[in-house]
């Protein structure tokens, strides 16, 4: 955890730094194409392999592990050359249904995009199963570099909103080349138990990834770009530009250690097994990550709004409120955020839909309290944040008790 830990703090510290220095080439208007450029991204690259991809680290043997990366890896190309196809035919037509229209003319970008992403993925998941933490936290620091060079270089001599795009399109999945080279010897040992057979047979031994992940993945896409839409549809553009600089600064911190201390707990409780044990490593990881957040969380409270005129500008002290408010949250995102990890070792996927699903209903909750009372934007953020408490708390106690019931099958 801690190698994945220093490797994604790293790169996401190059992201964190470069976040004053961009505000200052690119206009909110280009920002606002990266955030639609994003969140398509984030909805469709997890799909594209049906989440087969999720279930690499759990097999016994590498041998029944390479059929699923062999599948996976088939469907990612092939899905993402339909996306392609769509996107390139009825572009303007398929985006403008979602209100996404200004993405029309970087439809190849946003295709490279989702098959790069998704192709990272794969790769990443691949070197988790074989314990290359190394490697993944020395991949992430690079394309974070290579990303955020990107941006700026490509901005300075005027290619906008091209160079945010593009250097997006790297920071996610620029580093897969060099997955794929450091883990070219184990593809080579076990390319001889790849089959057409076997291949069949890992596609229905974990079947529950792709009928149940692969509507829970839209779902919790969908919540997290919901606040924003209905924001941007209920409240002044300006109020909605503040709110959405808060919830992406406050998304980089979390996705850090989310992603590094979840995908460590998942590598280490697939190996593991043992429901006891597990639950001993996930009570501890909880332990740990509170301790942690609590000083950024209490900094936060007090002190956001200046922090937030300080490093973005004085116009941006708004948003620094709307962090301040969501500060509240912080401290359950970051206990509970990596033990959604641990729901892929359980044989009833259906959890991950539920899980997603009531998200959603709680949000629709806000949304609607929201236009009910007549609530102006700070009403709906602190609304929102109490709401995301009580969530986060409910996946904590979920995923505590579904560790009794943890597959124990090759």
């Amino acid at each position: 955890m801690l190698l994945l830990l220093a490797g994604h703090t790293a790169g996401r510290a190059v992201g964190l730094a470069s976040m004053p220095v961009l505000t200052r080439i690119y206009d909110p208007g280009h920002f606002g194409v990266l955030a639609v450029f994003t969140a398509l991204v984030a909805l469709l690259a997890p799909l594209v392999s049906l989440r087969y991809v999720q279930a690499l680290p759990l097999p016994r043997h590498d041998g029944v592990a390479m059929n699923l990366l062999v599948l996976a890896l088939a469907l990612i190309l092939t899905f993402s050359l339909i996306t392609a196809a769509l996107l390139w035919t009825f572009g303007p037509s398929l985006l403008s249904l979602i209100s996404m229209q200004v993405l029309a003319p970087w439809w190849w970008l946003l295709s490279l995009g989702v098959f790069g992403t998704a192709l990272y993925e794969a790769f990443s998941l691949w070197a988790t199963r074989n314990r290359a933490y190394r490697v993944i936290a020395i991949t992430s620091v690079w394309q974070n570099i290579f990303g955020v060079a990107a941006k700026l270089g490509l901005g300075l001599i005027g290619l906008k909103p091209a160079g945010l795009l593009l250097g997006q399109v790297i920071a996610q999945g620029g580093g897969t080349g060099w997955l794929l080279r450091n883990g070219l010897s184990t593809f080579r040992a076990n390319m001889c138990h790849v089959s057409l057979h076997r291949i069949r047979m890992v596609a229905l031994r974990w079947r529950g990834f792709p009928a149940w992940r692969v509507p829970s993945q839209g779902l919790m896409v969908v919540a997290q770009q919901v606040p924003l839409l209905f924001a941007a549809a209920v409240f002044s553009p300006q109020a909605t530009g503040q709110l959405s600089l808060a919830v992406t600064s406050l998304a980089l911190p979390l996705s850090l250690l989310g992603n590094s201390a979840g995908q460590a707990l998942y590598a280490e409780a697939a190996r593991e097994r043992d429901p006891r044990r597990v639950r001993e490593m996930a009570q501890q990881t909880q332990r740990r990550l509170f301790l942690i957040a609590l000083v950024p969380t209490g900094i936060l409270l007090l002190f956001g709004e200046r922090m937030f005129g300080f490093v973005f500008g004085a116009q941006w002290r708004e948003a620094g409120v709307y962090a301040q408010i969501l500060s509240i949250s912080l401290l359950f995102q970051f206990c509970s955020a990596p033990l959604m990890q641990l729901m892929n070792l359980v044989a009833k996927q259906v959890l991950f839909l539920l899980i997603n699903l009531g998200r959603i209903l709680m949000i629709g909750m806000v949304a609607g309290s929201t236009l009910a009372l007549n609530l102006d934007i700070y009403g709906f953020v602190t609304y929102y944040s109490i709401v995301l408490c009580v969530f986060y708390l409910l996946v904590s106690w979920v995923a505590m008790r579904s560790i009794s019931s943890i597959d124990r099958r090759a």
